[in-house]
Parts: structure tokens; sequence; C-alpha cells
């Protein structure tokens, strides 16, 4: 530094050369300063960047209005992966943030894809902000270099998700979520630290569903048992009607029961017949499947009570792995503007 800096005012370099038997511990502590300048700092050659894990899954939401709907992203992970050419070895802390609403996560694991499989990271939070929650993994792990989407560090969420019906109206930005990778000290950009994921577009949509609640008899048949529903109301949960030709299946046992009368049908608590009539009845594997359908829509809200009286089956012991379920059955089966899903059916007491 004194060799690069202009000369002060007066200063003699021959006046300097004289005097340096005076000036050598000056000129030590000058050459130490000097030979680590700041360009000629180490270059950075790790760079953890967060990639996606080229798995998961979407999520059919609706908006407020229930007028649209959009898919919003399962958390299912991230990978850090190291795109410099060096290795990284220390500790990883990463965060995830989420909506309260939608996901609920009680702990990480991570995967550093190699023999020793995933294992589970610290896990702490959440740490709220409104409706946000945060939660972070912390584990120490060594990322080679040139790694990537599938060679890179697996981190997965436990994560449950809490937007079945009646919860499943959101406004889109709402559904977001961000993995942030803590930046460490030797990481060449941290431009890739972040990546969040976005819901997507939302478009027009008529949403419907239907609602079942069950009760269900236990029949004896030769020297076994099976069950099958007695009684049900399905509930129109809207806000656009359950159609006219939509119906309910009832699957059970063959051996406990042939034909289905449906009895006591009422709408709202008012006897109405024939409203339910059977479209079909057939068997496989010892398995007998009615459909129910309906002769005219039900509104939202409008409740539909029956009971279900059987015929004779065909007797006998019961077939062993068969099980009774009872669901609403839409005309347009899987159809992305059907609510309620998981309200949808009933498996037998016990399956």
């Amino acid at each position: 530094m004194i060799s690069s800096s202009p000369a002060s005012p007066g200063f003699d370099r021959r006046s300097f050369l004289k005097v340096g038997a005076w000036v050598v511990p000056a000129m030590a502590a000058a050459t130490a300063v000097t030979a680590t300048p700041a360009w000629a700092a180490t270059p950075k050659t790790v760079n953890l960047a967060l990639q996606g894990p080229q798995f998961g899954s979407s999520i059919p939401l609706f908006t407020p209005a229930l007028t649209q709907r959009f898919d919003a992203s399962e958390p299912a992970g991230t990978v850090i992966a190291n795109t410099g050419t060096t290795a990284y070895k220390g500790t990883i802390v990463l965060t995830l943030e989420v909506d309260s609403r939608l996901w609920k996560v009680t702990g990480f694991t991570y995967d550093t894809r190699t023999s020793a499989g995933s294992a589970a990271a610290t896990f702490s939070g959440p740490t709220m902000s409104g409706n946000r929650a945060t939660y972070t993994a912390t584990f120490t792990a060594t990322i080679a270099p040139k790694t990537d989407p599938f060679t890179g560090v697996l981190v997965r969420p436990k994560a449950t998700f809490l937007g079945d019906y009646p919860n499943d109206t959101f406004a889109p930005a709402d559904t977001a979520y961000t993995w942030r990778l803590k930046t460490p000290n030797d990481d060449a950009d941290t431009s890739d630290n972040v990546w969040k994921i976005t819901a997507g577009k939302a478009v027009s949509a008529k949403p419907f569903g239907g609602a079942l609640k069950v009760k269900w008899a236990k029949v004896t048949s030769g020297s076994g048992s099976a069950y099958r529903p007695s009684s049900a109301t399905l509930t129109s949960i809207g806000p656009n009607p359950i159609k006219a030709g939509d119906g309910i299946r009832v699957s059970f046992d063959a051996a406990i029961g042939g034909g289905i009368t449906p009895k006591s049908v009422t709408v709202n608590g008012k006897a109405v017949s024939k409203l339910l009539t059977v479209a079909e009845n057939t068997v496989s594997g010892g398995r007998r499947s009615v459909l129910l359908k309906l002769s005219s829509a039900l509104a939202a809200k409008d409740v539909l009570s029956f009971a279900l009286s059987y015929s004779a089956g065909t007797s006998g012991n019961p077939t062993a792995g068969v099980t009774s379920q009872i669901g609403y059955a839409p005309t347009t089966a899987n159809s992305a503007d059907q609510r309620g899903v998981n309200v949808s059916y009933v498996n037998q007491p016990g399956s």
C-alpha cells in the first residue's frame, strides 16, 4: 500500500532510504497487509440452490365467492442442489412458509441420496404471522458439487392437508408456499436460495357436491356376517344443485342382499315419491353394486333422507375381503367442480 499511495508533499524518497534501518518494523507491517488485498480473496466455489423435486400434486380449491376454482400445489418437498465446483459440508437451515389454514407441518425428513437413506431433521415451529406459519428444518449434510434435482439433498415435510370441505375456499394468493435456505457464508449466489410456488390460474366454475351420513346394519349370513347401509341422508353442498340423473351407489356383500328398495324418502322432511329409482344392480366377485338415480334435482342445502329395504341375498358365508360402501355418484364422474369429495362416500364401520 505504501508503494501504491501518492507521496505526501515534501516527502523525500532518498531520505526514506537513508533511514531505512529505523523503519523496518513499519515496512514489515505494511508488507503483511498488502499480501492479502480484498481483490485477491479466494473465489466462492460452493453454490447451494433450491430446486423442484420433480414430483408432487395439485389440489382443486375454490375462491371465496364459489365462482372460480384453481389448483393449489402441495408442498411435497424441495431439493438442495450444489451447482458449484466444491462440496458443501456443514449445517443446513431451511424454512417452509405455508398458510396455516391449509397445511399443518409436524416434521421434516432429509435424504442425501446415498445408502444412508432419509433421516429426521431437527424441527421447530411454527412461527406465526397472521395466517402464515413458518416451520424450520435443521440438519448437517455434505452436498457434492454439480448436483441437481435428482442427486441433491431431498427435504420433505410431514404435512397434513386441512383444506377439505367445508374449508375448501381460499384466495389463490393465500395458498402459495415458500422454501427459504439460510445462506451459508461461502454461498456464491444467494438469488437461488428462495423457492416460491403459487397457485394456478383461477377459471370459471360451478361448484356442487353431496355430503352423506349413514347408519349401518350388521347382518348374519351362514357362519359369518357383513355390513350394509340401513338408512342415509344426502345433503346438497351447493352452491349449484345436485342434478337430476345423479345417483347414489350402494355396494355390499351379495350374500346378505339382492335388490334394494328405497323407503321413507323425504326432502327437507317432506315425503316425496319416485325420487329414487334403481338404475343398476350387478354382482362381481361377491360384491353387489346397486345404483339409485335421482329423478329431480336437489337445490343447495336440500337434505334427502331415505331408508333401504333389501331382498334376500345369495345366502352362505360372506366373501372374504368384500366390504360395504355408499357414495354420491354424479353423472359426470371426477368433475373438477365437485366439492366435498371427502364427505361424498362412507365406508362400513372399521374399514
